[in-house]
This record gives C-alpha cells, structure tokens and sequence, in this order.
C-alpha cells in the first residue's frame, strides 16, 4: 500500500470513527433535541394533595385562604359562572356559588350546599409552560345529589393560583 492509499484510508476510518461516537453520544441520550418534550420531566401530579387543597379551601370555617397563592387579589381571580367576583361586585364567593346553585342565603359561609369532602372525576393536567396546572371535577349538590363543577389552577407548590365554579368554565 503506498502513502496516498494509506492516507485516503486512515481519513476515511477517522470519520467512520466521528461519526460513531456522535450517534453513540446522542444514543446516550446525552444530547437532548429540539423535538424532546419539556413535559416529560414535570412531577407527576398528586391528586390526593389537591383534594386536600381545595376540600379546605371550600369547606374549612375559618376560611384563612392558607393555601392561596396571593391572598391580595383572591377575588380577582375567582370566577363563578364566567363573571369575575371581583372587589367591586360587593359580593362573596359562598353567595355567588348559593346563587349558581339556585339557593338564596346570607349566609357567608362557602359551599353551604355542597357535600364536604367528596369530589368526583377529578382531573389534573400541566399547563404548557410546565409552571402551574388546572384541576378539574364536580362538587356534589346535597340535597339533589347533582354535579357542581369547578376548576382550581395550582403552581407547582400546590399553592391556588385561579378559582372558577359553575358553569362556563372555559379552561
């Protein structure tokens, strides 16, 4: 074998050998792509925790808002069927929840109506940002026994970011 056959076969090896080790590198997963999903590594979601949240956000007495996000603005960013409470409406979430479910009272106490403690097809899913996501399910009526639904967008300590009720939950 002369130099120049010797040479054009070491260069052509040389890259055979590059191109090996990139392909095991990005096997290896050492690399991530574009195209990898950012969802793949957000925490799985503990359903048990946000039933926990939101039963004591609804049915707990002293009602301190302890697992609230900003407890400044709550009402501006709690919607019973599509309208926001908001601090000019004069009105409180148990009112305008008594008052979706076709109850009227004084009383200021939240989900009068509601069974404690008893949520069904509860779902949860991360929003795209991967910084917060929604759950949603039915509260259960007491006396008819129907579905009431509402939605709770959480950031990733569990912490209630957005509240909606009743109909036109549109998240």
């Amino acid at each position: 074998m002369n130099k120049k056959s010797a040479l054009t076969l070491g260069s052509i090896g040389g890259v055979l050998v590059i191109l090996i080790i990139i392909i095991a590198f990005i096997m290896t997963g050492q690399h991530k792509t574009s195209s990898q999903s950012a969802s793949s590594k957000l925490p799985k979601i503990n359903q048990a925790k946000v039933m926990k949240r939101v039963d004591y956000e609804m049915f707990n007495t002293a009602n301190d808002l302890k697992y609230v996000e900003n407890t400044d603005n709550i009402l501006d960013n709690v919607f019973v069927d599509g309208e926001k409470i908001g601090e000019d409406t004069g009105r409180g979430i148990a009112g305008m929840i008594d008052s979706s479910l076709g109850y009227t009272s004084s009383n200021d106490m939240p989900a009068i109506y509601l069974k404690a403690n008893e949520i069904e097809n509860l779902t949860t899913k991360w929003e795209k940002d991967g910084n917060s996501f929604v759950a949603k399910g039915y509260f259960v009526v007491k006396d008819t026994g129907k579905k009431y639904p509402f939605a709770f967008e959480f950031n990733a300590d569990y912490m209630i970011l957005q509240e909606w009720y009743g109909k036109d939950i549109k998240i």
